[in-house]
């Protein structure tokens, strides 16, 4: 579920290969061996479920070693068979750690995809293996009619009786059958694997649907944006323009008349000039802040939390050892979650402090703030106050989630995952955004 895998694609791959042959072989060992190992596992723990959960000691290890099992199917149906694996959609835990880890397990466990990989380990390893044994079984009679026509001679079978070269074309036609048994182990294993773990047509509108979420989601943000600025435009630079032009237009008529009174003017209008400078600076920040691009994540923040008007403890931690890097999209939707936050904090709250958190993992960037202030926020899609709906839709449209939680009197924490993918692959698909639009 969090594992990310190029994936093979379209890309053209013969039938049969070496590798797909060398599949059969370790299906036949697989059969001997592990094969029953893990059907003794399964059952003996079911089995021993009503004595006070004992079974759950053979169960729990079974289950997750199946999960990294068929994650190694899945990457196996790639690389050998050269199939598209398409998985649905599943959810991920907020948590972290620990917690976060077991709940990620329990939610695969509840995924029917990981179930039907389970089916296909098991039989994969069945079919393969039957059709290993009788490679086996086919090439010994091949070896073993070839001795006897080199080393005996003819064979008498009652009235028969088989000469030297009928048992070398038996012999032959035995390990042509053996060859012909590794063949059709391979197919049968990639037509296995077709069906069970390649993905289906429900899987695919699935990630039709998902997309078509995300897309919407970035088209509610770019409206909301839009909206935003027409308002900024029409409410403040507009009127503060129009005011400019007519103290210029008034300090034009009276140069002659009261160069004193002129001069004045010029100097109010040169005063709202720069007025109105500022606004378009703030106006600009508010689409993408140049510290942004030219510093980063970590300054632009650390910018923000300086020009709040609360006190803001800010921690940003952004090292992670494997990953993807942040990319500038990525950045500006932590960056306004922020930001939108922080404003929101001032202007509603009646905090006395707040806290920001920003954490990264290999795949997600986790934006949290918290304040202590009056709580009851909610995210309205009335046309008012519709800062958080904006937020849930710039966060939507990069396949991520924003959960609200305000209780009334309990102060308000605000939760922000960011993918690090670039969405949907046809190997593995992230979770699916679940956003809250509901006090909790």
């Amino acid at each position: 579920m969090n594992d990310s895998l190029t994936g093979s694609g379209d890309r053209a791959r013969p039938r049969l290969s070496p590798s797909s042959i060398a599949s059969v072989a370790i299906g036949g060992l697989l059969l001997c061996t592990w094969f029953w190992i893990s059907l003794a596992l399964l059952i003996t723990g079911i089995s021993a479920l009503p004595a006070l959960g004992s079974g759950l000691v053979l169960l729990l290890p079974w289950l997750l070693l199946m999960q990294q099992i068929v994650r190694v199917e899945r990457r196996r149906a790639v690389a050998i068979h050269g199939l598209r694996v398409i998985l649905p959609t599943q959810r991920r835990s907020r948590r972290q750690g620990a917690a976060g880890w077991l709940q990620n397990r329990w939610f695969e466990l509840g995924s029917g995809a990981f179930w039907r990989g389970v089916l296909h380990h098991h039989l994969a390893i069945l079919v393969t293996g039957i059709f290993f044994l009788a490679f086996l079984v086919l090439l010994w009679c091949g070896w073993k009619g070839a001795e006897i026509a080199l080393v005996h001679g003819p064979v008498e079978l009652g009235s028969w009786e088989l000469s030297r070269a009928a048992l070398a074309v038996l012999a032959s036609v035995c390990v042509l059958l053996a060859a012909a048994m590794l063949a059709l182990g391979s197919l049968a294993d990639r037509g296995l694997a077709r069906v069970l773990i390649s993905g289906s047509e429900d899987d695919l509108r699935e990630q039709v649907a998902e997309l078509a979420e995300r897309r919407q989601g970035a088209v509610d943000a770019a409206t909301q944006e839009r909206l935003r600025i027409e308002r900024d435009l029409h409410d403040g630079v507009q009127p503060r323009l129009v005011n400019l032009a007519m103290t210029l237009g008034v300090a034009r008529s009276a140069i002659r008349a009261d160069p004193d009174r002129a001069e004045r003017m010029v100097g109010e209008a040169h005063a709202e000039a720069k007025a109105v400078m500022t606004d378009l600076r703030q106006l600009a920040r508010g689409i993408h802040p140049a510290v942004l691009t030219d510093r980063g994540l970590d300054a632009a923040l650390s910018a923000l939390a300086a020009r709040s008007q609360i006190p803001v403890a800010l921690d940003v931690d952004l090292s992670t050892v494997t990953g993807p890097a942040l990319d500038r999209e990525r950045e500006a939707v932590a960056y306004f979650v922020v930001a939108e936050a922080l404003t929101n904090i001032a202007k509603h709250a009646a905090a006395a402090r707040a806290e920001v958190t920003v954490t990264r993992s290999p795949e997600l960037l986790r934006v949290r703030i918290r304040d202590d202030g009056r709580g009851g926020a909610r995210v309205h899609r009335d046309g008012r106050s519709t800062g958080l709906a904006g937020l849930t839709d710039r966060v939507r449209a990069t396949g991520g989630a924003l959960e609200l939680s305000s209780p009334p009197g309990g102060g308000t924490d605000l939760r922000a995952e960011i993918p690090l993918t670039s969405g949907p692959t046809t190997t593995w698909a992230p979770a699916r955004p679940t956003t809250e639009e509901t006090v909790r």
